[in-house]
């Protein structure tokens, strides 16, 4: 087994499965399996986003989100110096995904499900910590506010130099912008392979070459069959 040094190397690892036995098992668990497999000293520091986003129901969304800022000044409000450090950060699809959050000032039960999975995926990019881990970070989001995260999650890694680990079953989704693959085998070991860019075409060669699947329906069938009739000779 060759050892990863995930100090020199900081990308975005996708997690697979052969088959669905690991289905209700522990992403967490599974997230340090791998880490103690890659004998990953301790202690690890990390973010874990569940699929079931969890935020301190006591406090606002934007409460929770700043519960890890750490503020340069007394004299400001903790949100206006949040604000001014995103601007400095470099990151516009974080600073966009944190306007997206529509009620920022309500409970987490006062909002929908996208509010608040788009504020626990945003604190898990402010923590200082070595790794992310994500849990189908997708769920609950739609096609604009996920985009948002991904840019913003990309931005991140290049940043802040950290390793990112996704575990998601939409595989065409995730495998444009991770690096490597990691699959889960029934000895319990991990095989890591490099992410094929031709995948995305790979699937869509099969389902272009895939047997059609023929509807039979002879009502919807007709046929014209020409007159053989002959014409008369004009007199």
């Amino acid at each position: 087994m060759t050892k990863i040094n995930f100090e020199e190397n900081f990308e975005i690892y996708l997690f697979t499965y052969p088959n669905e036995e690991a289905q209700g098992t522990s992403k967490l668990n599974e997230f340090l399996s791998f880490l103690k497999f890659h004998k990953v000293a301790l202690p690890y520091k990390f973010s874990f986003v569940a699929r079931e986003a969890s935020l301190i129901p006591e406090m606002t969304l934007n409460q929770n989100i700043l519960i890890d800022f750490t503020p340069d000044s007394l004299t400001e409000s903790k949100e206006v110096q949040f604000q001014d450090f995103l601007g400095t950060q470099g990151n516009r699809a974080l600073e966009a995904l944190y306007k997206s959050i529509e009620l920022p000032h309500e409970l987490p039960d006062q909002t929908n499900t996208q509010m608040k999975k788009a504020c626990s995926l945003m604190k898990s990019l402010l923590y200082e910590g070595q790794f992310i881990f994500l849990e189908e970070p997708e769920v609950g989001l739609d096609s604009e506010t996920l985009n948002l995260f991904i840019n913003a999650l990309k931005e991140h890694v290049k940043a802040h130099q950290i390793n990112v680990f996704i575990f998601s079953r939409n595989l065409s989704l995730w495998m444009p912008h991770a690096q490597k693959m990691v699959q889960r085998m029934k000895n319990y070991s991990f095989l890591i392979s490099p992410v094929s860019r031709n995948f995305l075409w790979d699937e869509e060669r099969e389902r272009f070459y895939a047997p059609p699947e023929l509807e039979q329906s002879f009502d919807s069938l007709k046929f014209t069959i020409p007159s053989r009739t002959r014409k008369k000779k004009a007199a």
